[in-house]
């Protein structure tokens, strides 16, 4: 098991911009997401699922691509 780099790497563009905890990253709206500079549709994904990951406790398993 390997962690995902591109999920590395979002989560640390969304550090950078001030969502550094699960709480602020759940509470993200789509406004949030679309106003992040540079931002993707597989970016928006990925937003979408660690989204998901955090309200179900299973942050590891959508580092590691278990889930």
């Amino acid at each position: 098991m390997e962690i995902d780099k591109k999920k590395i790497k979002m989560l640390n563009r969304l550090f950078a911009v001030g969502y550094e905890n699960e709480k602020s990253i759940a509470a993200m709206t789509m406004d949030d997401i679309l106003a992040l500079d540079g931002i993707s549709v597989a970016d928006i994904s990925l937003i979408n699922e660690l989204q998901k990951a955090i309200k179900s406790n299973k942050v590891i398993a959508f580092l590691s691509g278990t889930e």
